[in-house]
């Protein structure tokens, strides 16, 4: 029998302890809009999840009233989103800037340069430098990297 193979990823969810506050924050950090007409609510009528596009993404971002999980993951990086290059995490770097969106310096990884930033909940996303064509390229040495920083 041969291996199922997965399709790829269907969404992304990040825990929050406020729905509109964190709507508000992926907007401007990220230019995510609102998909309202797939608005999640209980059968009490209580809003509990909401549904982002996020220009770059094919896949959703899904963000989840749990307060206590978002208490928890603060701090964690659970997603690495990537850009182009190092011109592009320029861009990036400019654009939260001027929108207040607090972040890193840029970093060294392992396999490029890459900035952190928190969501109002303190969940860490990366942006990080494409990886390169052959992998094989990328330099593994920790003493290379900003690794205590990251």
């Amino acid at each position: 029998m041969a291996f199922p193979t997965l399709d790829g990823v269907h969404h992304l969810k990040f825990p929050v302890s406020d729905l509109a506050a964190s709507v508000e924050w992926f907007g401007t950090a990220l230019g995510a809009r609102r998909q309202e007409g797939l608005d999640h609510y209980d059968l009490d009528g209580r809003l509990f999840g909401v549904i982002l596009a996020v220009p770059g993404l094919d896949v959703p971002v899904e963000l989840r009233l749990s307060p206590e999980m978002a208490r928890a993951m603060a701090g964690y990086d659970p997603v690495t989103f990537s850009v182009a290059d190092d011109a592009a995490l320029a861009r990036w770097i400019a654009h939260l800037d001027s929108v207040g969106i607090e972040h890193s310096p840029p970093l060294r990884g392992f396999a490029g340069q890459l900035i952190t930033l928190s969501t109002p909940d303190g969940v860490v996303i990366r942006l990080y430098t494409a990886l390169p064509a052959d992998p094989s390229t990328i330099d593994m040495n920790p003493e290379h990297t900003d690794l205590g920083r990251l």
